[in-house]
């Protein structure tokens, strides 16, 4: 599969993340904005004769009223303008959720029992919890559609592959991004002239939704951009995210990965033969990318082929694909019941 700009959870590609889209034939292409004409100030022809008129008293209680009123508008309307996301209590993000889920969880439900097994396979009760993240997960960002029509069910099961990720985790928001771009097809990124199905910066993430849609169409390949660039943004998020909001065990077990996946990962770079895609050899956060979505998809022969490195997967996400509930530890993720 074609290559993405996370080569480490550390690395800056935020010059060419500020992306406009443009199309050229047959190819979507995101490049740097062009530049901002530089603004001059409007400056009038018009001569003035004569000095100004000082204000009297009057004049001055006048301004100084409209200025109270002013004030007084400004306070009444921001406390009536909706409190940002990021700023509501865990209470209240889980309250607006529920209050769409019991709107729309019917629609809800059927898209994503048809389109992301994971999801399908769950008991009904995991379910309920599945939906609840992914609504809470979906509210939390903005979605910015290219060459695309905004569609909401695109956005639900785009959210649900970042749940399905983190459904062993009690954090799950991975709210250092804010941004999910969603492009229609492959795309060429401006500063490498290289073709991408998604990738993850700074910036935000970005995925090409046919690649994502035949991901879960074919959920035997092991080949899932939703999963791989899920995978690409929960170590940025937890790396770079705010660090009193994260699991700080999940990054202690994402070092425990590294040590088990390393032989694994210098083997395939010498040529060995492996379950996992040839691209894993690219980096070892490609490696690590790769190793989810073949979790996901093909966990029995991840499993019997590589069984050290299927465990710690298992212990690092706290599931296992293999199981009908799939939650391995279910105090560690939060359930209480």
């Amino acid at each position: 599969m074609p290559g993405d700009t996370t080569t480490t959870p550390y690395s800056d590609s935020a010059g060419f993340d500020n992306f406009y889209i443009s199309t050229y034939g047959d190819t979507i292409w995101l490049r740097p904005p062009p530049p901002v004409e530089e603004y001059q100030p409007y400056q009038s022809n018009a001569k003035t004769s004569g000095e100004s008129k000082p204000m009297d008293s009057a004049d001055i209680a006048i301004i100084f009223g409209l200025f109270i009123l002013f004030l007084a508008l400004a306070n009444w309307k921001k406390k009536e303008e909706e409190v940002p996301y990021a700023e509501l209590s865990p209470e209240k993000r889980k309250k607006l959720a529920r209050a769409v889920v019991e709107e729309k969880g019917t629609e809800y439900d059927d898209w994503l029992s048809r389109y992301n097994p994971y999801y399908a396979s769950l008991p009904l009760h995991m379910r309920s919890r599945f939906m609840q993240r992914t609504v809470e997960f979906a509210q939390s960002k903005e979605f910015r559609f290219h060459e695309l029509e905004e569609d909401e069910s695109i956005l639900i099961l785009i959210s649900a592959a970042a749940v399905q990720l983190t459904f062993g985790l009690p954090n799950f928001l991975m709210d250092y991004f804010h941004v999910i771009h969603v492009i229609r097809k492959e795309y060429v990124l401006h500063h490498d002239n290289e073709t991408y199905y998604g990738h993850v910066s700074r910036n935000g993430i970005y995925i090409s939704w046919d690649h994502f849609a035949r991901g879960y169409h074919d959920y035997t390949d092991g080949v899932n951009v939703g999963l791989h660039e899920m995978a690409h943004a929960i170590s940025y998020d937890v790396f770079l995210g705010y660090q009193d909001r994260h699991d700080r065990g999940f990054k202690r077990r994402l070092q425990e990965f590294r040590v088990e996946g390393g032989p694994v990962f210098r083997a395939m770079k010498e040529g060995d033969p492996h379950l996992l895609d040839s691209y894993a050899a690219t980096n070892f956060d490609e490696f690590w990318a790769v190793c989810v979505e073949t979790f996901f998809e093909t966990p029995e022969s991840l499993r019997d082929e590589e069984p050290g490195l299927y465990a710690t997967i298992c212990e690092l996400l706290n599931q296992d694909p293999t199981r009908q509930d799939k939650i391995i530890d279910k105090r560690m993720a939060g359930i209480r019941y």
